[in-house]
């Protein structure tokens, strides 16, 4: 009886040890974006919009008036040439940004806690703050919270989920962002390609 005992016992343990090993995904390494495969698209009232590639210029025909502006004024729109670093230990996740936005070159450094902490870092396009929480989900880093950011000479408060996946190989990163204003959810898809590592 005793033995029947220890076998449940030591099975329970184990059913409770194995999906903790399996639900952190070793994010770690240097990526670089692929425009091709990097979508943002603009969900308003239901209706779906047109969807946009990443990188690419913005329609020069826009009307100033037209509610969706503000789907083209959003900072992550304009960003351009990103590169993404990312260290990871027990427990934490740091990164860090590199891109272009407007011509001018800059760099976001982010730490976030898994151990489900209040994190406050620069929001990820350099423009703004973003508390959060960070959680994982299915073998998926989930950092979610409100991100205040600067668009023209006015500051906006939304919504914003990011959804960090890694392919089985290792060597695709994809980043999904859902940011909800009062006007709609903007959906972006960055798709990253791991960078070989150079010895020195």
């Amino acid at each position: 009886m005793r033995n029947i005992w220890f076998i449940i016992i030591a099975a329970v343990s184990l059913a409770g040890i194995v999906p903790a090993t399996q639900k952190a995904a070793d994010l770690s390494g240097t990526w670089a974006i692929d425009p091709a495969h990097s979508k943002l698209w603009h969900t308003r009232q239901g209706l779906p919009k047109p969807k946009m590639t990443i990188g690419n210029s913005l329609p020069d025909n826009r009307d100033a008036n037209d509610g969706d502006s503000f789907l083209y004024e959003l900072p992550e729109a304009r960003i351009q040439n990103l590169t993404l670093q990312i260290r990871q230990t027990d427990g934490e996740v740091q990164t860090m940004r590199q891109f272009t936005i407007d011509g001018e070159e800059k760099s976001v450094a982010q730490k976030f806690l898994l151990d489900g902490s209040q994190c406050i870092n620069v929001a990820s396009n350099g423009q703004g703050e973003f508390v959060s929480r960070s959680r994982w989900n299915d073998n998926k880093l989930i950092n979610s919270g409100a991100q205040t950011t600067i668009i023209g000479d006015r500051s906006a408060e939304m919504s914003v989920e990011e959804e960090y996946s890694i392919s089985k190989d290792g060597t695709k990163l994809t980043i999904e962002t859902s940011i909800v204003t009062p006007r709609g959810v903007t959906r972006l898809k960055h798709v990253f390609k791991k960078e070989r590592e150079t010895k020195p």
